[in-house]
């Protein structure tokens, strides 16, 4: 019993200071017209200006050339590969053990 008394003075609480709070927020009033009013976020948060030019963007970094794209190279993806020794461990009928030392050689060559 002493439970569901506590949970109904706690209920009756809430309320009162829901009702409480609604009752002293003062009441703005109606906009003239039909027209919806619109949300605009304060100077604090609202997004800065954008710069009147950019610069234009960079050719190419110098980090970009060191690592030039696999596809570009001609050379093989990893998944590529890895298909590849698949399908010559299939071909030689490895099993287990065997078949993955066989794969592990076939992808580091």
């Amino acid at each position: 019993m002493f439970t569901s008394m506590k949970c109904i003075a706690a209920g009756v609480l809430c309320a009162a200071l829901s009702f409480g709070a609604a009752l002293a927020e003062p009441k703005t009033p109606a906009p003239a017209g039909n027209a919806p009013t619109t949300w605009a976020p304060p100077a604090e948060i609202a997004p800065k200006a954008a710069p009147a030019e950019t610069p234009p963007p960079k050719a190419e970094t110098p980090a970009a050339a060191a690592h030039p794209a696999p596809a570009a190279s001609g050379a093989k993806t990893h998944a590529e590969r890895e298909k590849d020794c698949r399908a010559q461990a299939d071909a030689k009928g490895l099993h287990g053990k065997e078949r993955k030392q066989f794969k592990s050689d076939c992808l580091k060559g």
